[in-house]
């Protein structure tokens, strides 16, 4: 016997077409929904577990690729200067101890810093008398504990090429070392001896480091990290930028090669030459204190209001023994510092903000699966990464606001991938 034909608007079974549309849509929304949401905790796992770091990190490296004149052309966008020099002034040398200046003016001068409370105090020059410690040396030393962070600086120089191996003098487990670096590192200084290091009394209380520039035509070049064995070690001019961002050492990212640069926490970026070299602008101005004002500051009128104004509070103060007329140094250090610290932070979307955008992502791919038909839905899911791209990309060019591409763009992909498999049949 022939079966009865299903009446208009039923199916095979004599269910309703409703029915059985409302069936396969509820199914197909369902198996999107445990995909998408699938995928996005097991993403964000892998993310928060730095698996996935890499890809976010390259997407960035691209985007401040396209950037780099908002950060070497920025200026100071107030009269309060981050960094201030303090100078031992090679004019004044009758006025000191000894020439160089000795421990006693060093106490004297550590101690006028206390009051003003510097974020970190930087000393290029290697304060090294010689043996046995001279006298005022430990006093010297004590007066660094009042401060949060200290940076010294060592002596060195540099090794004709990365192959020839370095004399650390049993400093080499002192030296802090780069954890994360990526790039083309041929070219990087190599570090060949360290010469002379600050006095044992005086490295008790604060962290040393390489601090050596060099000339190249008519340029004064700082690096940022030196090759040493397999290992790169950041200078003074890295560790003093760790310490006053907070960047620790295991996240302190270095880049060389193309787009070279050092990523700090909260955003902080430093444009470096492929070598990991820094370029010091020697007309760079930089308020200036001189030394014998806090080496005398118990006595009426010695600190100015200009000096207290300065110093201020919070600040990186670089000291060290300069000639006005070619500088040293520390002023070189000053100046590199600076200008650093004046430029503008990467911005990332806050939390919340990220996830408004895994939802638009979400829906995009809701509009693919059930909107689109199937053989447009591979080209149109294509455009919907490329526009959040490119969104993503303008974002950044106006003002260096970015969002890590890794878990929306998965998003989308996986819907597309769906979309292509079971999405819409008919236009």
């Amino acid at each position: 016997m022939i079966p009865p034909s299903p009446r208009q608007g039923e199916g095979v079974d004599g269910e309703p077409f409703e029915n059985i549309v409302r069936t396969k849509f509820m199914i197909r929304a369902l198996l999107l929904l445990a995909l998408l949401g699938g995928l996005g905790w097991w993403i964000d796992r892998e993310h928060h577990a730095e698996r996935f770091q890499k890809v976010d990190e390259r997407f960035l490296d691209f985007l401040v690729a396209n950037s780099r004149d908002r950060f070497e052309k920025a200026e100071a966008q107030t009269t309060d200067q981050p960094v201030v020099l303090v100078k031992m002034r090679a004019a004044d040398r009758n006025e000191y101890a000894g020439w160089p200046p000795r421990p006693l003016d060093w106490q004297m001068a550590l101690k006028g810093l206390q009051a003003f409370d510097p974020a970190v105090i930087v000393i290029p020059e290697a304060l090294n008398w010689g043996k046995p410690s001279p006298e005022f040396t430990r006093e010297a030393a004590e007066a660094l504990l009042p401060f949060p962070s200290v940076v010294m600086g060592v002596e060195a120089q540099l090794a004709p090429n990365a192959d020839t191996p370095a004399f650390l003098g049993g400093l080499d487990e002192t030296l802090p070392r780069f954890e994360k670096v990526a790039g083309e590192s041929r070219n990087v200084p190599a570090l060949g001896a360290l010469i002379v290091a600050p006095d044992d009394l005086l490295r008790r209380h604060a962290e040393i480091g390489v601090a050596i520039t060099r000339k190249d035509k008519d340029q004064m070049l700082l690096p940022y990290a030196m090759h040493e064995g397999e290992r790169f070690r950041p200078t003074v001019l890295a560790q003093t930028l760790a310490r006053a961002s907070g960047t620790p050492y295991l996240s302190h990212r270095l880049l060389f090669g193309a787009g070279a640069g050092a990523y700090l926490a909260n955003g902080g970026f430093v444009p470096l030459l492929p070598n990991g070299e820094m370029i010091i602008d020697t007309n760079q101005v930089v308020p200036e204190v001189d030394a014998l004002n806090l080496m005398t500051s118990e006595l009426a009128g010695a600190i100015t209001e200009a000096d207290k104004q300065n110093l201020g509070r919070g600040k990186v103060v670089v000291i060290g023994t300069d000639d006005d007329s070619t500088g040293g140094i520390a002023r070189q250090h000053a100046q590199a510092l600076a200008r650093v610290l004046v430029m503008p932070r990467i911005q990332i979307l806050p939390a919340y903000a990220q996830w408004i955008v895994w939802a638009l992502a979400a829906v995009a791919g809701f509009w693919l699966v059930f909107r689109v038909p199937r053989k447009k839905a591979l080209v149109r899911g294509l455009g919907f990464i490329f526009a959040a791209l490119v969104i993503c990309f303008l974002a950044f060019q106006s003002s260096l606001l970015w969002c890590p591409p890794t878990l929306p763009a998965a998003l989308l992909a996986a819907s597309t991938l769906f979309a292509r498999i079971a999405g819409a049949v008919k236009d």
